[in-house]
Parts: structure tokens; C-alpha cells; sequence
């Protein structure tokens, strides 16, 4: 008689602070470390996967739903860099975006949908519209916007300490209802 053992994926090693949102759904993989940010919130059926390099999110940044943030496979060993993938603070995620940055600049919003390219840098206060593409190793300066088919341009509205105090009342506003939530 023999019998069949199943091994579920390895989880990293990970530093959450206690004022991080994690939904019970959220599903972490790999070996690499995994460090989140104070005042967090990471939806349901998102995915952080450390599983070829560690994973850094800063602090009041919004992971949407089934985003997928983590390099997806091996780097070749000529290409590799740094490795971490790494969002600095006050960034948002939004829903079914899949990150391979190697940085996320404080502050940028990645629409619905898109992808961010294997060790691509976006800088500061930047927006990735919704379904759009940053091919890998890119580097995209402080302050550009993507939009429509991949088209470029700069933003320097001077907005960025209202933008990032909206992402901290929009980080509240969600851990409120979560509790709200789990009172029920």
C-alpha cells in the first residue's frame, strides 16, 4: 500500500507589520523574503511571489484584486541585476496588473490590466494606464503617463502631496471597511 503526499508551495519569509491589510485570500509563494509596508491593503486573490527574488512593498500602497506582483521566472545570469522586485511608498495597484519591475516609483498608479516588463523601472508619480505595457528593462522617467496604445507624455502638475494623501485616506477607507466587515 502506498500513499501519495501533496506539498503545497513554499511560503517566503515575511515581515508585516501589524497596520498591514492582508485578505484572507491574498496567496503567497516562493523562498525569497517578502517585506510589506505599514498601512498596506492587499485585496483578495492577489498574488506576491518571491519564488526567483525577493518582493519590497512600501508603506499605504493598494495591491487590487488578482494582481500578480513578483518576477514570474528565472533571470538569465548575464541579465540579472538587483533581482528585488521593489514598490517604493504611496504606490497603487490595480486590479489583474502583473508587476515584474524591477521599481515602482512613489506614488506611480498601474492601471487595470497592465503589465510592467521583467526588471523595468518606473519612476515617480508616473500613471500606467489600464491595459498598457512597459517593456522589460525600460526606464521610464519621474512623472510620465502611458496611455492608449503605449503613447507617452509628462505630467508635472504639482500634485503629488495631494496624490499621496489621497492613497493614505483611500488605504483607511479600506481598512475601515474590512473591519466593518469582519465585525459582521
Amino acid at each position: 500500500m502506498s500513499t501519495t503526499t501533496t506539498t503545497k508551495p513554499p511560503k517566503p519569509p515575511t515581515h508585516i507589520p501589524p497596520t498591514t491589510t492582508l485578505h484572507p485570500l491574498t496567496t503567497f509563494t516562493g523562498t525569497h523574503p517578502l517585506t510589506l509596508g505599514a498601512q498596506t491593503y492587499i485585496h483578495l486573490r492577489a498574488i506576491l511571489s518571491t519564488t526567483h527574488a525577493p518582493l519590497e512593498i512600501g508603506a499605504h500602497c493598494i495591491i487590487g484584486e488578482k494582481a500578480i506582483l513578483g518576477l514570474q521566472q528565472n533571470e538569465k545570469e548575464e541579465e540579472k541585476k538587483d533581482g528585488t522586485v521593489l514598490l517604493e511608498d504611496h504606490v497603487i495597484i490595480e486590479p489583474q496588473a502583473v508587476i515584474q519591475a524591477a521599481k515602482i516609483g512613489t506614488g506611480t498608479v498601474v492601471g487595470v490590466g497592465a503589465k510592467i516588463g521583467k526588471g523595468a523601472s518606473v519612476g515617480k508619480y508616473c500613471k500606467i494606464g489600464p491595459l498598457c505595457s512597459v517593456a522589460p528593462y525600460d526606464d521610464i522617467p519621474d512623472y510620465t503617463v502611458i496611455y492608449g496604445y503605449n503613447e507617452r507624455r509628462r505630467d508635472r502638475s504639482g500634485m503629488e502631496e495631494v496624490r499621496m494623501k489621497a492613497v493614505e485616506q483611500q488605504v483607511e477607507v479600506l481598512r475601515r471597511a474590512e473591519f466593518a466587515a469582519r465585525k459582521k
